[in-house]
């Protein structure tokens, strides 16, 4: 009987081939790692409006109990369930999706083939087309056609993951003139604003002001929503002319508007 069990926990192990079998084998484990019972992380789940998510509902998922029939899980995880998790344990959700430096592999589509998690974190995040194993045990982009007459899947994907492209320019791009806009603040402060140095930070500002205006003509051109900034930012990017729609441009504290 011990041999038996023994022999599912290591057929359970080997086999784990589908992202339920790894993202549940994480949750198990960031809940040791924060010393935390089954029942603990239920109450997390419980303040987090998760309440069905109970130490039996954990002992199942975590458990990864199969239908002797199909072999399938007969608990899996759902998506609303993972970010539960992931939140409760303060754990990114890709992390429990792709634990990079935790395992070797985690499973992709076509037929869920491994892969290094982290090809898997950043396809996951926009960050590298979709991939497939092929014969020589490399990763290549799959170019293979979308129904019958649609994009390949990575033409595809390069339209999808334009505008986070395009957001992760403009947040690198505001917090480069963040860092200008401190250091002029600072210079302003001591009475060297007029310097030599004062003089090449308010050219590194307007360099960096003019970027932002420029991400935010593009994306707003695309029809993409933009960030909300207060009055003043506002302004001062509509004045570097940019912008065609420079009244469109969101201010926070508007009604319906979202900030950074």
């Amino acid at each position: 009987m011990h041999r038996l069990a023994l022999r599912n926990l290591m057929g359970y192990l080997v086999d784990m081939h589908t992202p339920s079998d790894l993202v549940a084998d994480q949750i198990r484990k960031h809940r040791e790692r924060l010393g935390l019972s089954r029942e603990d992380l239920a109450r997390e789940c419980k303040k987090l409006g998760a309440p069905q998510l109970t130490a039996a509902a954990i002992i199942n998922i975590e458990v990864g109990r199969r239908n002797p029939q199909t072999g399938k899980r007969r608990r899996e995880v759902s998506v609303d369930e993972l970010l539960i998790f992931a939140y409760a344990m303060a754990v990114p959700p890709l992390q429990l999706m792709f634990p990079v430096g935790r395992v070797d592999e985690a499973p992709v589509p076509p037929a869920w083939s491994m892969v290094n998690p982290m090809l898997g974190w950043r396809w996951a995040a926009g960050e590298e087309a979709p991939s497939s194993l092929r014969a020589d045990g490399l990763a290549h982009v799959d170019r293979s056609r979308i129904g019958e007459n649609g994009p390949t899947r990575y033409e595809a994907w390069r339209q999808v993951v334009h505008p986070v492209k395009l957001y992760h320019r403009l947040t690198d791009e505001v917090l480069l003139l963040k860092k200008a806009t401190n250091r002029m603040l600072y210079l302003e402060r001591i009475g060297e604003v007029e310097s030599e140095e004062g003089k090449h930070v308010a050219q590194l500002r307007q360099h960096h002001l003019t970027r932002v205006a420029e991400a935010l003509e593009e994306m707003m051109t695309a029809g993409y929503s933009v960030p909300a900034y207060d009055q003043g930012t506002v302004e001062e990017i509509q004045s570097t002319g940019i912008l065609t729609h420079p009244e469109a441009l969101p201010v926070l504290g508007d009604q319906g508007d979202v900030g950074e």
